[in-house]
């Protein structure tokens, strides 16, 4: 397995006139890349940055970002990303906690930032200098000579720290390697044929401190020798533009978005109708009918629906284009990538799940995380036994489709039965009138939790509690309907910023949990 610095060296052989990145801030191409990144690396090890020592970067979806990867990762430190969207406490606390020696900045962050280092520098608590600061416009001078840098580190040594999408409490920092990322990698390669055309250009729409868009999307296509488009944003104007002015063939949308992009006709433009050849989605659930009116508009592309966690690296499955249609493998998320090992394992801990039986999905493979970042404990439990043990419940049938059903703490116990939020979810959603759909569990006396229901409902279609219920209860058992209903827009949705929904804080809007 080749570390990242390995993947700049042979692409400024293999490619350098062929573009890289192309964002808002600019466009660089694989020799410039390589040159631009050997010379941050040069400036990073003078400012004391040391093999294996964490790099903050607080940046958007821009060149600066990606270029600033690429130098952190060739200087032999560790690229961790911080999330812009934290408040200046969070953003305090995970300074704090990866300790690290320098942080880049992007200017529109710059007073987050000092905010959250003036809270650290207040805090008597904590010992150790603070970080010297480099922004966004002082990082060109930053740059020290052309040429290759000496390398340093290992494929087994980290690359990055990628925060989790925690739904309670600071989330975890996630320590990833070069190998991890280059098994990752050429995982999208083999299983989704992710950036091997040569005219592949993979559109960045999620945010860069969450793996999919690092891992899966920019390493892979940077490693493939592909070009990244990055964009600042995700709206409907965005998609276009980016369409018509790069040639997107291929990006990642999750399923609200794919919804939403398809009700606005997006895909109707020429942009995507002369070039687009791949989707891929995820984090949320893809109905039949999604599928079909996808693969309406854009006939000639494929579509990929994949699972995985920043833990596994992140890709454990994918559901390919040629089962998308399948009745019979319908809400699968299909069967495990080239190179990882994909067990159901039985909640007693005593081995494998019979096809059918419910368990836990739990994972090997080169594209692991090696641990939590300072969590020790933590690493260790979900580690057990050699396996990642995910904390996501599923089914698998005799032909290996993996079927999810919930996480393992969002399950519904209701009258001593469980409820799978997702299977209710899948039915909601095949109500037509139904955009989207959230079933959660609230704390109950009676029946120690109740089975509640979100419903946005699909532009001038609408429906009633009661005709919902009846809908659910013609496909499920009469305990897993929901007993209340809440209608809401599609924006009062609590997103996590990988765009996730956060049910913590939908039952917490609601008023069904104290805040």
């Amino acid at each position: 397995m080749r570390t990242v610095g390995d993947w700049v060296r042979l692409n400024h052989r293999r490619n350098p006139g062929k573009e890289a990145f192309v964002a808002d801030d600019g466009r660089v191409t694989f020799g410039e890349a390589a040159e631009r990144a050997w010379a941050l690396g040069r400036g990073l090890r003078d400012l004391g940055v040391a093999p294996g020592g964490a790099v903050g970067v607080l940046a958007g979806n821009s060149l600066f970002n990606a270029e600033s990867f690429l130098g952190v990762a060739v200087s032999g430190g560790v690229y961790a990303a911080y999330n812009w969207r934290w408040a200046v406490e969070e953003l305090a606390s995970g300074i704090r906690e990866t300790r690290a020696s320098v942080i880049l900045v992007e200017e529109r962050f710059e007073e987050s930032l000092a905010a959250a280092l003036a809270l650290i520098e207040a805090d008597h608590t904590f010992t150790g200098p603070l970080p010297s600061v480099i922004r966004e416009g002082e990082v060109a001078a930053l740059r020290i000579g052309t040429g290759p840098i000496d390398e340093i580190v290992t494929p087994a040594d980290p690359l990055c720290l990628i925060y989790t999408g925690g739904s309670t409490g600071m989330p975890k920092a996630v320590v990833l390697s070069h190998g991890a990322a280059s098994a990752n990698s050429i995982n999208e390669m083999i299983s989704c044929n992710l950036g091997t055309a040569e005219d592949d250009r993979g559109l960045v729409l999620t945010p860069l401190f969450h793996s999919a868009a690092l891992l899966c999307w920019l390493t892979t296509h940077f490693i493939a020798g592909s070009t990244s488009i990055i964009a600042a944003k995700f709206d409907e104007e965005t998609l276009v533009r980016w369409a018509e002015s790069e040639r997107i063939t291929n990006m990642f949308l999750i399923p609200n978005m794919m919804r939403r992009v398809m009700e606005a006709g997006v895909f109707e433009s020429p942009g995507f109708q002369k070039h687009f050849r791949a989707m891929h989605t995820g984090a949320g659930l893809l109905r039949m009918p999604d599928k079909q009116r996808f693969f309406e508009v854009l006939p000639q592309a494929d579509l990929f629906f994949r699972y995985g966690l920043t833990e596994a690296g992140p890709q454990v499955t994918r559901l390919h284009t040629r089962d998308m249609l399948n009745p019979a493998v319908d809400g699968s998320i299909g069967q495990p990538y080239f190179s990882v090992e994909a067990e159901v394992m039985r909640l007693d801990g005593e081995g494998v799940a019979e096809p059918g039986e419910l368990g836990e999905i739990c994972v090997k493979g080169p594209a692991l995380m090696t641990r939590y970042y300072g969590r020790p404990e933590v690493t260790g439990e979900a580690m057990r036994g050699g396996w990642l043990h995910t904390g996501d419940l599923a089914v698998r049938d005799e032909r290996g489709f993996f079927f999810f059903r919930d996480r393992l703490k969002e399950m519904i116990k209701t009258g001593g039965e469980n409820v799978y939020s997702n299977e209710v979810e899948q039915v909601l959603h095949l109500h037509p009138a139904v955009l989207e759909a959230a079933v959660v569990g609230v704390p109950d006396l009676a029946w120690d939790e109740e089975v509640r229901a979100v419903v946005v409902f699909r532009d001038g279609l609408s429906s009633t509690a009661d005709e919902l219920k009846r809908h659910v209860r013609a496909h499920l058992a009469g305990y897993k309907v929901p007993k209340t209903f809440a209608f809401i827009r599609a924006d009062e949705m609590p997103r996590s910023a990988a765009g996730k929904l956060e049910k913590i804080r939908l039952k917490q809007n609601l008023g069904w949990l104290p805040n």
